[in-house]
């Protein structure tokens, strides 16, 4: 469905929803690391930097349009944070595969799916949110929606960590299985910027 904002400002609309549908981009990039190929996991972590970048560029557009621009469809403010918090679950994402590319941890636990899957969820919820900026009444689902996925994600990191440290000897693959747990953690931490912003925009708007 497409953005229809309150206001005259239809770029910036656009502009986030360009940057939103990157967001998405990046967690399918991230859920195909999870393959236990090495070569497949290289590949995906180089295409989610590869969104990453561009991610990047579509964040500087929004900001220089938002300076640019006389009429916005919200408060200048909100548009900076949702941009924000969009920019840093790509950067996030972008990190965590990386991570899982370059610590060569061969087949993942379980809960490292758990996780990703919760990632995956998180960026849809995200798009649909951002395509309906124009209409802010409805961003109550999505912002509760994110929060609910953030909890999960907090459960799923501790099941991952007594998963992974009740089977790993190596103290080295531990380590390193601990940190890109913490980075998967992270990933879904960043989505629950997105739901501040919205509830902000919503509680304004509304």
């Amino acid at each position: 469905m497409p953005l229809r904002l309150r206001r005259d400002e239809q770029r910036l609309g656009d502009l986030l929803a360009d940057l939103s549908g990157l967001v998405v981009v990046g967690a399918q990039h991230l859920a195909e690391a999870l393959d236990g190929d090495q070569e497949i996991r290289e590949r995906s972590a180089s295409r989610l930097q590869e969104t990453d970048h561009l991610a990047e560029a579509a964040a500087h557009a929004v900001l220089r349009a938002l300076t640019a621009a006389f009429v916005t469809p919200f408060d200048r403010a909100d548009v900076y944070r949702i941009c924000w918090a969009l920019r840093m679950c790509s950067a996030r994402m972008d990190a965590a595969a990386d991570e899982l590319a370059l610590f060569r941890l061969g087949e993942l636990p379980t809960g490292a799916a758990d996780l990703v899957q919760l990632v995956v969820r998180a960026a849809d919820v995200t798009d649909d949110a951002v395509r309906r900026l124009g209409r802010p009444a409805t961003l109550a689902e999505p912002w509760i929606e994110l929060t609910r996925l953030d909890k999960q994600g907090g459960q799923a990191h501790r099941r991952l960590l007594v998963e992974v440290t009740t089977v790993q000897t190596d103290a080295a693959m531990l380590s390193r299985l601990i940190a890109s747990a913490q980075s998967l953690r992270r990933v879904v931490e960043a989505f629950e910027g997105v739901a501040d912003a919205l509830q902000t925009v919503a509680v304004k708007e509304s």
